[in-house]
């Protein structure tokens, strides 16, 4: 298979259920607009079929790819993983639970055509539909976290944790080869990098439709969160990010 135009990653966990009709959702979609797309389906340590799932669907079709891991790491990690794997022009990732339209994928390459180095959705900007579904409480939760994101780091930007993100390939290679965290907060780390290294980044309105079965837990993970954004302001204040993205091994 040539060099794609596209690599998508979809970071999966005890996704047995869903999987199959994700894998052909996407997969019919990519055949009827960028039949040359590159998907890569990267477990994260199931204790279900997952895998074997995933192993069955890259041996029944060249343009994916099976990337697993036996242990449990973090949906960071298991992004970290598969972006390591793509060779596409454009990366981007999205959940296994197609909470978002996949003709999104199509407005988020637009924005990378135009000059962007990151396109990533923004739930903020679509007071209508971004948070379809989710629970008053869950909500609440996630104004408070971005406002402590902000507050800590001064990112500016109202939604760091959407779950679909688009990146011109080399960049997002060189993004995520940095991250140091591996569970849910990795995308403020991503974004801290991004800000640091004076990437363009694009946010565009996204219509999400929450899924149950969600594999964040609001406590457990809040506090988990709240750790690793401390870290990362550690770490930028002592210095232990590049100060932008490091030259290719030759």
């Amino acid at each position: 298979m040539s060099r794609p135009e596209l690599s998508i990653v979809i970071p999966a966990c005890n996704e047995e259920a869903r999987l199959p009709r994700t894998i052909a959702a996407v997969t019919a979609w990519l055949g009827a607009h960028h039949p040359q797309a590159q998907l890569i389906l990267s477990d994260d340590g199931s204790h279900d079929g997952t895998a074997a799932l995933i192993h069955a669907a890259a041996q029944a079709d060249p343009r994916i790819l099976a990337v697993c891991d036996p242990v449990n790491r973090g949906k960071g990690a298991a992004l970290r993983r598969g972006v390591a794997q793509t060779t596409g022009a454009a990366v981007l990732f999205f959940d296994a639970d197609l909470s978002y339209p996949l003709d999104t994928i199509d407005v988020a390459l637009a924005g990378l055509q135009r000059g962007a180095d990151l396109v990533i959705g923004a739930r903020d900007l679509n007071p209508d539909h971004g948070h379809r579904g989710y629970s008053p409480v869950r909500r609440a939760a996630t104004a408070v976290f971005n406002g402590i994101v902000d507050k800590s780091l001064g990112l500016g930007i109202g939604d760091t944790q959407c779950g679909f993100k688009a990146f011109r390939g080399d960049i997002a290679r060189a993004l995520f080869a940095e991250l140091t965290i591996e569970r849910f907060a990795f995308d403020v780390e991503l974004l801290y990098l991004a800000r640091r290294w004076s990437l363009r980044i694009e946010r565009i309105p996204v219509e999400m439709t929450h899924a149950s079965g969600s594999s964040v837990h609001l406590m457990r993970d809040s506090a988990r969160m709240l750790r690793d954004i401390l870290r990362i302001r550690v770490r930028g204040q002592r210095g232990l990010y590049p100060a932008g993205p490091r030259p290719k091994a030759q």
